[in-house]
């Protein structure tokens, strides 16, 4: 007999269905319709226990099977409502939406939440962001979501953190770089430019990279993050400096002309409308 099974009496609903969720006899008796709460209980209760983030995992595996993405992202804004309203309190619910979400999409968007949900620690405003760069070297079935989600911040104070991407193997940064999106910012360019300094192995993969996000960015923009942002009123970015795309390029031409092929820079000046 499950262990919970006779106590489902005396537990509220969200505790009720976190426990038919870590419940091997009873976990496949949690409806479609009632997985997005199920999920959200589970992290939500667990939330401070470390030794729970492999068991929650497997569970957000089993919710992936049960719930369309539709649904999955859908439950996002409920936990962010929550986090938010208890000052980031409870923000680690969010890390199987993150590093087991198989849906880009979706896991940029958990990424972009605990990155400016996370409540901070004395030392660092952005504790949230270095949680999501440990996903993306630890967490085996990482997609590229989370770090498209923290370069979006367009926030120079992150880029430090994003050492670590840089030692990873190939293979898996190959893999981040394919499926990156969205428009370039100072922070993304400058750790593309970066990363092509420090392994050129990866260079035709980050070429493309930065022609696909450069080709969408009307400004390349370096902006401060109001973060986290349950701390501010009216939580809106500050522009702190804008370039063209021509400009940017010429910002980085010093740096990418001796490491680049004259079909690569070409390549890179034609996405930055360069006349």
């Amino acid at each position: 007999m499950s262990i919970y099974q006779d106590h489902f009496a005396g537990l509220s609903e969200l505790e009720r269905l976190a426990a038919m969720a870590a419940d091997p006899e009873r976990v496949h008796e949690i409806g479609e319709d009632q997985w997005p709460l199920a999920m959200m209980a589970v992290g939500l209760m667990t939330c401070n226990d470390e030794t729970k983030r492999t068991e929650n995992n497997r569970i957000y595996g089993i919710f992936m099977q049960k719930c369309p993405v539709a649904a999955r992202r859908g439950s996002l804004p409920n936990l962010a409502r929550f986090i938010t309203g208890r000052k980031g309190e409870g923000w680690q619910a969010l890390l199987p939406y993150a590093g087991v979400e198989q849906d880009v999409a979706t896991a940029a968007k958990a990424g972009l939440l605990i990155a400016t949900l996370a409540k901070p620690s004395k030392s660092t405003p952005l504790d949230g962001v270095q949680a999501v760069v440990d996903l993306l070297c630890h967490a085996e079935t990482c997609t590229a979501g989370p770090l498209i989600a923290i370069l979006s911040l367009a926030d120079m104070r992150v880029l430090p953190l994003l050492s670590p991407l840089n030692s990873l193997p190939q293979e898996r940064l190959e893999s981040y770089l394919t499926s990156l999106t969205g428009a370039a910012n100072r922070l993304s360019c400058t750790w593309l430019a970066e990363l092509a300094q420090a392994r050129p192995e990866l260079i035709p993969a980050i070429v493309p990279a930065l022609a696909r996000t450069l080709a969408k960015a009307p400004t390349v923009l370096d902006v401060a993050m109001p973060i986290p942002t349950w701390a501010y009123t009216a939580p809106t970015p500050q522009p702190l400096h804008g370039w063209s795309p021509a400009e940017y390029y010429a910002r980085l031409l010093p740096t990418l002309s001796p490491l680049l092929s004259p079909t690569q820079l070409a390549d890179l000046r034609t996405a930055c409308r360069v006349s």
